[in-house]
């Protein structure tokens, strides 16, 4: 099953983190930018058919959308908005730690983990 890497969900929870500075900052491109998070969204989930988390993810942050297009209150919107950060880095994270690099994990391959360095 090919999913999206890591990398290509961080741009996008990256862009996801401008739109919520710019909404604490209260600025007027953030609906602008969160329209951008969508349409990245929904071409990942054209790209990557078979990725379930990204298409789960795209549908709660259309939810997201169009709660706010109803009228939310500042306060709620602010929470949604903290939750669908968190679950995107969650995605980026674990797809992170899935991955052959393993930039986060404390070793790049099973051979750092041998006992001595034995000279060749």
């Amino acid at each position: 099953m090919v999913k999206a890497s890591a990398y290509t969900v961080e741009d996008v929870a990256r862009r996801l983190d401008d739109a919520f500075g710019m909404f604490i900052d209260g600025e007027e491109e953030y609906a602008q930018v969160l329209e951008e998070v969508r349409t990245r969204l929904q071409e990942l989930t054209e790209r990557y058919p078979k990725d379930d988390e990204v298409a789960e993810f795209l549908q709660a942050f259309e939810s997201y959308l169009k709660a706010r297009e109803e009228g939310m209150s500042r306060e709620d919107e602010k929470a949604r908005l903290v939750w669908l950060k968190s679950e995107l880095n969650h995605i980026v994270h674990w797809r992170k730690l899935g991955m052959s690099a393993g930039r986060v994990l404390p070793f790049k391959d099973f051979r750092s983990l041998r006992g001595g360095t034995g000279g060749r």
